[in-house]
């Protein structure tokens, strides 16, 4: 029997099975903060720190895809836009 779990992830990256990267899987999650947010917030980028709730969500896609494929290598990534002001990428374990 199979089990499908849905996930929601914006974006997967697969490495091709005959490749060097073959089960490699990254999974990145994009979050947007417009300038007007950040004004709001009052931080820079280069102070902010990832959301845990974010890394909860993205965990939650791992583990439908583990039961997909169990033998992947799963990475998982959020990345944030802070408008026009810059980006963060934490890589989540």
């Amino acid at each position: 029997m199979s089990v499908h779990i849905p996930r929601e992830e914006d974006l997967e990256f697969v490495g091709k099975f005959h490749e060097r990267f073959a089960g490699i899987r990254w999974i990145i999650e994009f979050k947007y903060y417009s300038n007007t947010e950040c004004a709001k917030m009052k931080f820079s980028p280069k102070e902010f720190t990832y959301d845990p709730k974010d890394a909860e969500q993205i965990r939650g896609y791992a583990e439908g895809l583990k039961l997909e494929y169990p033998e992947a290598k799963i990475q998982l990534f959020v990345v944030y836009c802070f408008g026009n002001q810059g980006y963060r990428i934490f890589e989540i374990e």
